[in-house]
Order: structure tokens, then sequence, then C-alpha cells
């Protein structure tokens, strides 16, 4: 995955909990074939990365209403004295579709590294949907921010994490470097890889009106 990414897609809707991963994916297997195969069949280390060829840079803006429900936003622009939950993902993927007709969804199931920043904004218009417009706004809200790792393990990485802290600038600063270098160990030999449900958005009609071979996530 790429070290620096600035422009995020708000095409998928990121799970806050990602869900374990059980069922079939396409592998490539050593010689580089695709082949149908359970998950709970397959090694968990580096080589199920090939089988993840999607990088995506997503953005997901929920506002959490009174009674603690969140709602997905369509864009990112804040409102006043609002309160946000914004995950923005860095993850690598395979795309599945799920179920068929009206409800058929596309999903990505793989592995991810993302910034999770609560937020309560003092003025309306403050771009969220790139942690780069919160570091520009830090005078206009408030809140909380924390980098999670999902299906990706190593004693290396787990030491990169930092723990969570506030919405100010250096502190966006460390969170965004320390994403950069998670990502740049996931190659490493000891990374454990485990298949996450990670996101999903609903088809558009052009795939639903396809004969598409759907998969079962759970």
């Amino acid at each position: 995955m790429n070290a620096q990414v600035e422009v995020f897609t708000s095409d998928y809707i990121a799970l806050t909990v990602p869900q374990h991963f059980y069922g079939e994916i396409t592998h490539i297997n050593d010689s580089l074939f695709q082949e149908l195969k359970d998950v709970s069949g397959l090694k968990n280390d580096r080589t199920l990365l090939r089988s993840l060829p999607n990088i995506v840079s997503n953005v997901t803006v929920y506002e959490v209403e009174q009674n603690g429900d969140l709602k997905v936003l369509g864009i990112g622009i804040s409102g006043k004295n609002k309160v946000y939950q914004v995950i923005y993902d860095y993850s690598q993927t395979q795309t599945l579709v799920w179920g068929s007709g009206e409800n058929a969804e596309s999903v990505l199931v793989g592995i991810g590294v993302r910034m999770v920043a609560k937020v309560k904004t003092k003025k309306a218009g403050i771009n969220l949907s790139s942690p780069f417009g919160l570091t520009a706004n830090t005078k206009k809200v408030e809140g909380s921010l924390e980098v999670r790792v999902t299906g990706i393990s190593s004693s290396k990485i787990n030491g990169i994490i930092p723990t969570t802290t506030d919405l100010s600038a250096s502190s966006i600063s460390v969170a965004l470097q320390a994403v950069a270098t998670i990502k740049s160990h996931i190659h490493d030999k000891e990374t454990i890889i485990t298949p996450q449900y990670l996101g999903y958005n609903k088809i558009d009609q052009t795939i639903k009106n396809e004969n598409v071979n759907t998969q079962k996530i759970n």
C-alpha cells in the first residue's frame, strides 16, 4: 500500500467494528493461478496479500445522534455543534458480491489501517473527508484520534500503534506517520494476515443486471 494517500473515496461504508471473514475468496496460489478457496484452509501469512489486489483509501463520516445512533452522511461537510465519528481507511482488499437483485452489495474483504476521529465541531462547513481537512481546522473542532489495525498483526506493528490522543495538528501528524510505518511492515515475513469484512456498498444497476457470482459473508 502506498505510504501517502491524500484522496479518499466515499464509495464504501466502513464497518465501525470490522468482522472476521468466514467464506471463500479468489486465492492466488504459489503458481500464480486463481482458485476459489475457503480462507479457513489458507495460511495466514504474507502470501495471502497476493489475493488482495485492490488498494482502497476510503472515508466514512457518521453523525452521532443524540440517542447514540450513528447515521452515515453522504458528504463530509460538517454542521455546527455536531458530533461525528470519521473513519479514514487505508486498506488492501478483495471485492466480493453478496446477495442478488435489489439486495446486492459490494463488500470489501481484506486488511487495513484506519484512523478514527471522534469530532465535535464548533463551526459549520468543516471538511471532514480528509485528515488534512482536520489539520487545517483544529481550532474549530475538539475530540479524539486513534489508529486501529485490522487483520494485520506482528510484534513490530503492535509496538507502532500510538495511544489515543486529542485532535491537535501534531497528533494528526503522528497518526499519519504511524499509518505509513505500519503499512511499510505489512509484507514482513513475520506479519500475520487475517482477512476481515471491512465495508460495503450497494451495487449499481449495471452490476445488478449482470449474472454475477455471489458470496455469503457469514
